[in-house]
């Protein structure tokens, strides 16, 4: 594997702008990401603070134990320092690991770590906060695959209609393996498919949910790297938290309004906020009957929910978490408030949409008494296969110009410039000429039985429709003569911008260790990566 680094703009113009260095990152920010000593300000700011290590500890170990990695269970330990920092990024559970941005968010954990660890000389520990809360099984009950040459997305068959958590719902095993095997199966056969079906089949047996699944994925790829895993539904987190929750309770109204304070000064500089929030919103669930409900501000005071089903002064709220903090969960808003009061964060890891929600935050965590974090972009990387490598030679196309192409225009101008016939203008010349004699014909016709107008225009519909017929039918022809090119302008497109999109967002790890091995997570992480805002290219 080797890594080739390109210049290429975020689709996001907020990111866009702030890599830019057209932005005043204090505005949004509490740390400029810029500076060469972000780290070790962060760092020195962190230590005049306070953490509960033990209990952190505690709960990581419980959790984390079950894995049996050696290397996580160490890292675990070493939150004990007080020296110690976390470099954390979180993801949906999502089958077989979901697109494989999660795995380049994992990488990019990784990677930062090991290498503050080296500049700072203290431990710090590379986690992945899964977010186990979330409801949305639509979000992550599917991967994509290839199938006729074509792009498909192929999901489990279970159906979860409730809006209980993802880390709470039951698994359907015999769904789910079939799923399973449908996929690896569509990667086709290699060396290493059924050591691969066994090994998913095996955790798919260990877990009791979707979210349990994913972890010992994650686990099985990363463990031996270090990563510590935690999983905000867990009830021992949950447990951890109570005080937390009570806080972010207390504190309610002023966060709410902090936010909203935020998102006007976002949209003064141009910018659309992506949260939406209202005044009244607690940004806190609250589980009722198995299913998560968005607690609200009533006007009378207390807390609701949108259907009123529920009613809570501000103290009855306050023993509720006390008493069943497993009930209480954290939203878009509240979730990154809640890490930096658990986690001694030197980092956190996001992807672009992150990024521009945690630029309208900063006034919530300064409510909490908090400085965010520096917000490290992860990693954007795109895997190129040997022999997508050779289709863009083949097609004199240069690696920058794939990774931006518009993919259908290229194909379409090679044709022009490669067809010897020019069956469109042909047919469409032809069409024009037939339509005049049979016009000339018509009137004829009419003049002398005007009852015939009918046919003749349905005569000339026809003659039109069986000239186009000839027409695709002759650009079939034209597209199988030059197959053999045209297909490479397929494949690479599939597998580099597959619908238009990144890589990252369409493909799944796991086509990659069916063809490639078991090592290859391993191998791909272990490249030396730099976080200077270019795209990755890792060449295989």
């Amino acid at each position: 594997m080797e890594i080739s680094e390109f210049s290429l703009q975020s689709a996001n113009p907020f990111v866009s702008a702030l890599l830019e260095k057209k932005l005043d990152s204090y505005t949004y920010f509490d740390y400029d990401i810029h500076q060469e000593d972000v780290y070790r300000k962060r760092h020195s700011d962190l230590l005049s603070g306070s953490f509960n290590r033990k209990e952190l500890f505690s709960c990581l170990k419980t959790y984390n134990e079950k894995f049996q990695a050696p290397a996580a269970m160490h890292n675990i330990e070493r939150l004990l320092d007080s020296q110690s920092t976390v470099v954390v990024g979180g993801q949906q559970a999502g089958l077989l690991t979901g697109p494989l941005y999660t795995i380049h968010k994992v990488i990019s954990i990784l990677t930062l770590a090991r290498q503050q660890e080296e500049k700072l000389g203290t431990p710090v520990i590379p986690v992945f906060w899964i977010a186990g809360e979330d409801h949305d099984f639509d979000e992550i009950n599917h991967v994509y695959i290839q199938k006729n040459n074509r792009i498909k997305k192929k999901a489990v068959s279970q159906r979860i209609t409730d809006k209980r958590s993802v880390a709470f719902a039951e698994l359907d095993h015999a769904a789910c393996k079939r799923w399973v095997e449908e996929v690896i199966q569509s990667y086709g056969e290699t060396q290493y498919t059924k050591g691969l079906l066994n090994k998913l089949t095996a955790f798919l047996d260990k877990s009791s949910t979707y979210t349990e699944f994913f972890e010992w994925l994650i686990m099985d790829l990363f463990g031996s790297e270090g990563l510590v895993l935690i999983q905000s539904a867990d009830r021992s987190l949950r447990e951890f938290e109570t005080e937390y929750f009570q806080t972010l309770i207390r504190k309610n109204d002023e966060i709410a309004r902090a936010v909203l304070h935020q998102q006007q000064l976002i949209r003064s500089h141009g910018f659309s906020p992506i949260i939406e929030t209202a005044l009244e919103s607690s940004n806190l669930f609250y589980e009722l009957d198995g299913e998560r409900v968005l607690l609200h501000r009533a006007e009378a005071g207390g807390f609701t929910d949108k259907e009123g089903r529920l009613s809570f002064t501000d103290q009855e709220l306050m023993d509720e978490a006390a008493a069943y903090p497993e009930k209480f969960s954290n939203n878009v808003v509240t979730r990154p408030i809640m890490q930096e009061m658990i986690l001694p964060t030197l980092a956190f890891i996001a992807g672009p949409g992150e990024i521009s929600y945690w630029a309208e935050l900063k006034k919530a965590f300064q409510t909490m008494g908090l400085k965010m974090p520096p917000v490290i972009p992860r990693l954007n990387i795109t895997i190129l296969e040997r022999s997508i490598e050779s289709d863009l030679k083949q097609l004199h196309m240069e690696l920058e110009e794939a990774l931006q192409a518009d993919w259908k225009e290229k194909k379409q101008k090679w044709m022009e410039e490669h067809q010897e016939l020019d069956i469109d203008s042909l047919a469409e010349d032809a069409i024009q000429r037939t339509r005049e004699i049979h016009s000339g014909l018509s009137e004829r016709i009419i003049s002398e039985f005007s009852v015939m107008e009918s046919y003749t225009n349905k005569n000339i519909q026809f003659i039109v429709r069986q000239m186009d017929l000839l027409r695709k039918e002759t650009k079939k022809n034209i597209e199988q003569k030059h197959h053999h090119i045209l297909s490479k302008f397929d494949r690479a497109e599939r597998s580099i911008l597959p619908e238009g999109l990144p890589q990252e967002r369409i493909w799944n790890i796991y086509y990659y260790l069916n063809k490639y091995g078991s090592q290859f997570t391993q191998n791909l992480s272990g490249l030396s990566y730099s976080f200077n805002n270019q795209h990755k290219v890792v060449k295989l």
